[in-house]
């Protein structure tokens, strides 16, 4: 072998060592950016997961408070519309003192006696329980506790009736939500 052909060999072994330690440098960029990539999209993924969670929360309390709050509705229409129901709850609804013809005796004490231990009325469902006992605030009608759940979250309602010209409403700033 002449030198001529020692020099090419020599060039041409350099030259394509030279290509290997480039390659794995590309290669090692590759893994790393790869690696870049799989974290962000394992982060947006949690991400997109917590958010669920949190939607799903937010809108099982809100469920939970209208189906509580629906409770307090409920017990407004029936007051307004007893002649539209036979038995209980109807009856319940009617005015019992005075002949009949009003809600408080003549002492202007409500005909709602009941405690929150032991209400006159308990109406519950699968998602949801109606209390009505007697008023705290004098001249008051009754007080209502309603009981709103979905899924695990429950929230309750609680309002004081007042009977006035235009019928049975709320007592203003006796809602109270717990």
């Amino acid at each position: 072998m002449d030198t001529g052909q020692r020099v090419q060999r020599r060039q041409s072994h350099s030259e394509t060592k030279g290509k290997q330690v480039n390659s794995g440098a590309v290669m090692l960029i590759t893994l790393l950016f790869l690696l870049l990539l799989t974290i962000l999209g394992t982060s947006s993924l949690y991400l997109a997961y917590t958010e669920m969670i949190l939607s799903r929360g937010i809108e099982s309390d809100a469920k939970a408070f209208y189906i509580a709050e629906s409770g307090i509705e409920q017990t407004l229409y029936w007051f307004a519309n007893p002649d539209q129901f036979h038995g209980s709850p109807g009856d319940f609804f009617r005015k019992h003192l005075l002949n009949d013809t009003s809600f408080f005796d003549s002492d202007g004490v409500s005909q709602y006696t009941g405690t929150t231990g032991s209400p006159d009325i308990v109406l519950s469902g699968t998602d949801s329980e109606l209390r009505i006992y007697k008023p705290f605030t004098p001249g008051a009608l009754c007080t209502v506790k309603s009981k709103g759940a979905s899924g695990r979250i429950s929230r309750v309602v609680s309002a004081e009736l007042v009977y006035g010209p235009s019928g049975t409403e709320v007592l203003s700033g006796s809602w109270k939500t717990e």
